[in-house]
């Protein structure tokens, strides 16, 4: 894919992500044409309490598809609220994909907190290339595309830069970002809370010690904080690729890693196979590092970090089986 194909497709998201800006927030503070209830409509989704649909998700997903595929018609689209609809039932191809979640972190839209906003990304060969994050609320714009760098609003990422970001050699040093997601049945909350029990317990008693878990309730600006330099990771099992595929590109321009998110815990696992795997981002699993600047006299010490720091998260978190995403 040529640079100036990838800069087309980022300039159209980030055309896409402006022109729906102002439905978005008209939705989140209930003015505009969602100002009635009745115009908002909220919606359990698929008779889950903890998960939600508004008339604001359907509206901005359904516009950018229209503009999409009138600008390329030849290309694939993967929605939450179309897929949702249709079953999950579309076919992964190595086809150029839209990938959009038109209200990431509807639960926080509903409730009027501001970490909610609209993903755009694009994938080639099953891996995304673009990504396009707006929080129209923060008025943050982020914006990537591989090899051609990462953007808040027009500022590199990491905001965070050395010697003010630092090269933690410890989760005892990091700060994550997790979520509980909406399955909520007794197995899965179990084993989610067990995982984050272990990642704060102290070393005395066999935890990992991490400084900090943050639960801000959307994948999307969880990808952001890491691409930001604002916080070390994310993990989660469960979301969907249309929650972080655009955050992948963020993260990895921004100097990142990405990485599979099952955990090890509990697994028969030989030691020699205990390493982190490439993340496909269709499994639902994920784990993300921040940008590790390399230690003073030792080139290419950061990128040992990042592996070092997620095999230690998955040493202790708990692989939850997800059905992946579309078919293949």
């Amino acid at each position: 894919m040529s640079t100036d194909k990838l800069q087309e497709y980022l300039n159209t998201a980030i055309e896409l992500a402006k022109e729906v800006g102002p439905a978005f927030k008209d939705g989140f503070w209930r003015t505009g044409q969602f100002a009635a209830a009745s115009d908002f409509a909220a919606e359990d989704k698929e008779g889950n309490v903890a998960d939600c649909v508004t008339a604001v998700d359907c509206f901005i997903e359904k516009t950018i598809f229209a503009r999409l595929r009138q600008i390329y018609p030849d290309h694939k689209f993967v929605g939450e609220e179309t897929t949702a609809e249709s079953g999950n039932g579309y076919q992964v191809t190595d086809d150029p994909t839209w990938i959009v979640d038109p209200v990431d972190g509807t639960n926080n839209f509903v409730h009027h907190f501001p970490y909610t906003g609209i993903s755009i990304g694009v994938a080639i060969d099953k891996e995304p290339v673009v990504g396009v994050i707006y929080l129209p609320i923060l008025d943050e714009l982020y914006t990537a595309a591989r090899g051609l760098g990462a953007y808040l609003n027009g500022q590199p990422l990491p905001i965070i830069r050395p010697p003010v970001l630092t090269t933690p050699t410890s989760l005892a040093q990091c700060s994550m970002v997790a979520e509980h997601g909406s399955a909520r049945s007794a197995a899965v909350m179990k084993s989610r809370l067990d995982s984050f029990t272990r990642l704060l317990l102290d070393k005395e008693h066999g935890g990992a010690c991490l400084q900090n878990l943050r639960i801000t309730g959307a994948a999307a600006p969880d990808m952001t904080l890491v691409a930001k330099g604002v916080a070390e990771m994310y993990w989660e099992c469960g979301p969907h690729a249309w929650d972080f595929a655009a955050g992948v590109v963020l993260v990895l321009e921004a100097g990142g890693a990405v990485f599979d998110g099952a955990g090890w815990w509990g697994k028969n696992i030989p030691q020699e196979d205990r390493v982190p795997r490439p993340l496909n981002i269709w499994n639902r699993k994920i784990l993300a590092i921040r940008n590790i600047p390399d230690l003073p006299g030792k080139p290419g010490s950061g990128r040992e970090i990042q592996v070092q720091l997620a095999a230690e998260v998955l040493e202790i978190v708990e692989d939850i089986p997800y059905t992946p995403d579309g078919s293949h």
